[in-house]
């Protein structure tokens, strides 16, 4: 059971990003990252069960924000994006009548219309056979996925050092 799969390699580039200013590290890694992903989501809504369609459409990009990227460890002015379904969102029981009555104000409840169940395809259960579509997708796309987080980060920091007239 995999749950994260990384792209190793990128060490060099890394280093070379962390030396340049701050105005060109952020945008430049941010979009060869977003993009890089993007191949690995689109192979994985290619591989997902197809029955509704739902669970394919909830597979997105996502770039992790600052707490998560502290604990991933990517250091300050690092980078992390993940691809995976969506999760449901926590909402607070509006301070209404009926939520008074109810005991409910204050607490919170989980919005419907997301793919929960897309664990149980992905790792399967004790029941039902794993039918993953995530893992496979990563393993499958992760080389392309870093020569194009690779190849866009180089053409965006060019456009960038053009644009501040270094070249």
């Amino acid at each position: 059971m995999a749950d994260q799969i990384s792209i190793q390699g990128l060490e060099g580039l890394l280093r070379s990003l962390g030396e340049l200013p701050k105005a060109i590290q952020g945008k430049s890694v941010q979009r060869g990252m977003r993009k890089g992903g993007n191949i690995i989501r689109d192979d994985a809504r290619r591989r997902a069960p197809r029955e509704s369609g739902f669970m394919a459409s909830q597979i997105v990009t996502r770039r992790a924000n600052a707490r998560s990227r502290q604990r991933a460890g990517v250091g300050a002015g690092g980078e992390y994006f993940t691809v995976g379904v969506k999760t449901g969102r926590r909402r607070k029981y509006a301070n209404t009548k009926r939520n008074r009555r109810n005991g409910r104000v204050g607490r919170t409840y989980e919005e419907a219309g997301w793919a929960y169940y897309w664990r149980f395809v992905e790792f399967g259960t004790k029941k039902i056979r794993a039918s993953p579509f995530l893992t496979p997708a990563g393993e499958a796309k992760g080389p392309e996925a870093a020569q194009v987080v690779i190849n866009e980060t180089w053409a965006a920091l060019e456009k960038q050092l053009k644009k501040d007239g270094w070249k």
